[in-house]
């Protein structure tokens, strides 16, 4: 069986901005909040079971995605593992926005 690593958590809940504006304001510095604007939350997905789920986001222009937990850490998935591991946020930010 193949796994979707883009499955989305079945239950609707309202988009969460928080950990996007906290990530960018943490790697980017506060002005960088702004930058929340070009993203759109493409809903939540199934994370490492010690974070639950993770928020999905996708940059408008680029239309890459980053994942990220409630408190704004980054996470990547993995095909080795078949599920998502911590990332670095720098990079994982920067890899959606260029």
């Amino acid at each position: 069986m193949t796994v979707n690593h883009f499955d989305l958590v079945n239950s609707y809940r309202p988009p969460d901005w928080y950990p996007l504006q906290r990530a960018l304001a943490l790697v980017f510095g506060t002005v960088a909040i702004d930058a929340t604007a070009a993203f759109w939350f493409i809903g939540f997905v199934h994370g490492p079971a010690d974070m639950g789920a993770l928020r999905l986001y996708e940059h408008s222009t680029t239309r890459r995605r980053v994942a990220l937990d409630r408190n704004g850490g980054a996470y990547r998935w993995f095909d080795e593992i078949g599920g998502y591991s911590r990332s670095d946020n720098e990079e994982a930010l920067i890899a959606a926005l260029v």
